[in-house]
Formats: structure tokens, sequence, C-alpha cells
């Protein structure tokens, strides 16, 4: 088993935040990882139509990436995944900007990346009492069929937005899906890679703002189109 101190963890942590349009709610997340003691916090902004990028900016100990055009979760996770490795990263957290997640949580998902030798921790909101739409579980209970069908793995949030990488899976992490299914895709370089894949469970909250963006209907229908398309 690995020795580590709090100190050293959080030295050798990046953060992504993957954002497009977040203005109004990345601030209090780029707070409370300082606050946290977080000082690889790596912002991809994916393309915004709003101040994204200028709200962003005022932080000069934030690390801003920017995508002139929007492209999607999916590259922008990697863009922030494959900067992060460059920049000697030993353990790499994406979680969303939009503030629904605790970045406390992020401690545990680092702690078992060290302790289990774990290579992707995935964030799971089912395995602790969350107080989730319907839509958002109705919508996590087909991913995860989905999931299991492409990969043979069965988890509880396939479709989380917060995950621990070590630098291994880091390196090895390539993603071909620019939408939401590129969730599914990281579990399933995990299963090629024989990477260890764990989850630990999380805080979210959800508030009319964060509902009124991400997942729905329609992205789900375009995650099985994509997935399933044989071109």
């Amino acid at each position: 088993m690995k020795t580590y101190t709090k100190t050293t963890a959080l030295n050798k942590t990046y953060i992504v935040l993957p954002a497009k349009n977040e203005s109004k709610r990345i601030e209090p997340v780029l707070v409370k990882l300082q606050l946290l003691g977080f000082k690889n916090i790596v912002v991809v902004n994916d393309g915004s139509d709003d101040n994204t990028k200028e709200v962003v900016a005022q932080y000069k100990d934030v690390v801003l990436l920017d995508h002139v055009i929007n492209l999607g979760p999916g590259a922008s996770t990697l863009t922030g995944v494959k900067y992060a490795v460059k920049q000697g990263a030993e353990y790499i957290v994406t979680m969303d900007a939009d503030n629904q997640h605790n970045p406390e949580n992020i401690f545990s998902l680092i702690d078992t990346i060290i302790e289990q030798e774990a290579d992707l921790v995935i964030g799971t909101r089912f395995k602790q009492k969350n107080s989730i739409p319907l839509t958002r579980v109705v919508f996590n209970f087909f991913g995860n069929i989905i999931s299991f069908f492409i990969t043979g793995i069965f988890l509880s949030d396939s479709q989380s937005g917060m995950k621990a990488l070590s630098r291994k899976f880091g390196k090895q992490l390539e993603i071909t899906f620019d939408g939401f299914e590129f969730c599914i895709e990281i579990i399933k370089q995990a299963q090629i890679n024989d990477a260890k894949i764990t989850e630990v469970p999380i805080d979210v909250i959800y508030t009319k703002d964060t509902m009124s963006k991400g997942q729905n209907f329609m992205t789900g229908v375009n995650m099985l189109i994509k997935l399933f398309n044989p071109f």
C-alpha cells in the first residue's frame, strides 16, 4: 500500500472542470476548491456564449483552457485530463462546474485511488442519501443498463460527472465521443486497459438552474444512436 500525506496528495492532484455557460455557477466551485487547498485547478471553457471565460480569468491561480467552439463534454474532459497528465499529475479528478458536486468528496476519491490502488474511481450519487430528481434517476438507470451491455461491468452511477483517475489511466485514456456518452466510453476504456474500477458515495445538490441543463430525454436518444451506430 502506498504511503502519502494530505499535502502530497493535494500537490499531485489536478481538478478538471469542463464548463459551458457556467458564469453564474462556477465561482462558488472555484472558491471552495481553493479553500480546501487545491492548487491545480483546470477549467476547460467549451465555447461558452456567456462570460464564463472572463469570470474564470479573474482567478489567477486557475488554469484556463479555451475551446474556441463548443466541442462537447467528452472533448472538454479529454482536453483537461491530457493537460493534467502533461503537467505531471498523479491523480486527476473531473467534476461538474455548476456547483452540484461537493468538492470535499474529492478526498475520499483520492484516498480510494491510493489505498486500493484503483485507476478509476466513480463518485456515485446512489450509495448514500441524496435528493435526486426522478428524471435523473430514470436516465441513470437506463444509462447503467446500456453501460453494462457495452462493458459487462455493472455500476450504480455510470453517468456520474465526478470521477478520479490515476496517472496511468489518464495517460491511457482516449475519448472519441464528444457528448454525454463519453461517460460510458471511459468505463469501456478502463475495461480495455485492465484498469481497476470502483465507486465511492458522493453528495449532490440539484436546483432548478442545474436541472435546466445537462442530460435529458433527447441527449439520451442521441447517446443511444452514437453508441450503437456501426459507422
